[in-house]
């Protein structure tokens, strides 16, 4: 896969609100614009203080072609940002038209209401009882509104929808007895935790430190059960996807949604997944315009995603 950092704006996309909209979608997202200055070529870095701004149709329809070459196309969001879902949709949209995409990937849903997914994208249930069934509200808890056109999408075109998170329950038990202390009913379900990997150590380390309050101490066993807890997150999301390849057909494609902290720089989930089953994936990062213009500080070069999505 070859590397691409994409720039674009997305203000109007952000109202593909149900079905009769994503029609609308195959417009392509963002305004057209002069493009600002620049990077040298292949370098990926975005001069301070600009933002690239491109012919929408040549850039967007560059990401799909590469895109559409990857088993394994992740597409990471900030959970209340109507535009990120906008975008999630559009790649979902432009995958499914070219015939690979077998199934869409959700953190949102855990994985023992696998059941009540395929229902619900067979067509045997509604909405309504899907999100009841699967404790939406409880175990997810963000504005379903937010989420309708890409479940409506997957519902429409019999596109199933793949419950890749853990359980509230297993998550709650180890938080507190560790994962050797689990009852066997519980760790027999779970993957192997990976703890090998230092550069994403010290990215959770970074991220931890920056959420205490002013003048806290870092407390290093209040550390380690974060840490412990984003390993039985990644790994189980990530042994989710391999499952689901076993008995997917072998040209099959999936999409999979999931939060920008599981997918930057690969650490999360890509990468687990590429080490159990190797196939080709690439990833999508939205990330919301800084307030200063300034989103090049953010990026780590060509590590941080293939595309990197700005929008409004």
């Amino acid at each position: 896969m070859r590397w691409i950092l994409l720039i674009g704006l997305l203000a109007a996309c952000a109202s593909t609100g149900n079905e009769s909209d994503n029609a609308g979608a195959k417009d392509a997202p963002g305004e057209a614009a002069d493009a600002a200055e620049r990077p040298a070529p292949g370098t990926g870095v975005l001069p301070r203080g600009s933002l690239l701004r491109t012919s929408r149709e040549a850039e967007f329809m560059a990401m799909v072609d590469d895109l559409a070459g990857a088993d394994i196309v992740y597409v990471g969001e900030s959970h209340t940002s109507k535009a990120h879902h906008a975008v999630q949709l559009l790649v979902i949209d432009y995958l499914y038209s070219r015939g690979r995409l077998h199934a869409v990937g959700m953190e949102m849903f855990q994985r023992k209401f696998q059941p009540v997914l395929d229902e619900y994208t067979e067509g045997r249930i509604s909405e309504a009882e899907m999100l009841r069934r699967t404790e939406w509200k409880k175990r997810w808890g963000y504005d379903v509104a937010l989420y309708r056109p890409i479940l409506s999408f997957c519902r429409q075109h019999r596109l199933p929808i793949v419950a890749l998170n853990v359980e509230t329950e297993i998550r709650k038990a180890a938080r507190k007895v560790g994962i050797k202390g689990l009852p066997q009913v519980m760790r027999r379900t779970l993957p192997p935790l990976d703890d090998t990997d230092v550069e994403h150590r010290a990215y959770l380390d970074k991220i931890y430190r920056q959420h205490l309050p002013p003048g806290t101490k870092l407390d290093p066993a209040k550390f380690e059960a974060f840490y412990r807890g984003m390993l039985l997150w990644d790994d189980t999301m990530a042994d989710t996807v391999v499952r689901w390849f076993q008995t997917a057909p072998e040209t099959a494609q999936i999409v999979v949604l999931a939060g920008t902290g599981h997918i930057a720089n690969r650490y999360g989930i890509p990468n687990r997944v590429h080490r159990r089953n190797g196939k080709d994936h690439a990833t999508v990062i939205c990330m919301q315009k800084q307030t200063d213009g300034d989103n090049g500080s953010a990026l780590h070069a060509r590590r941080y995603a293939d595309f990197v999505w700005i929008t409004e």
